[in-house]
């Protein structure tokens, strides 16, 4: 025995027209929604990290200001603190003046 032929009719055209008004509802749902979200939690993200590695960096950097200094300047490691404090104090001393400006 074998299986009745299939016809083509408008239910199926009318399926796919369904199926298609369908997907791209959600698709402008999920575009509108989530494409935003995402967005904003890779900028978090992204932002976290770049704070984490800016922060190792200043770090690593004012190690290595402290010896390259020390190596530099006569007497004892004292003069490397007096001198770097020096302009990080001017340093701060310029920020707080222009932090109403």
């Amino acid at each position: 025995m074998t299986s009745p032929a299939f016809e083509k009719s408008t239910d199926t055209s009318l399926a796919n027209r369904a199926t298609k008004i369908v997907v791209d509802f959600v698709e402008l749902l999920r575009g509108r929604t989530t494409g935003p979200l995402l967005l904003i939690a890779r900028v978090i993200v992204y932002g976290i990290v770049l704070c984490v590695a800016a922060a190792a960096v200043a770090t690593l950097v004012v190690i290595a200001a402290v010896k390259a200094t020390n190596n530099f300047l006569p007497g004892g490691v004292w003069s490397t603190h007096l001198l770097l404090g020096t302009l990080f104090a001017a340093a701060g001393g310029l920020l707080w003046s222009k932090r109403l400006a």
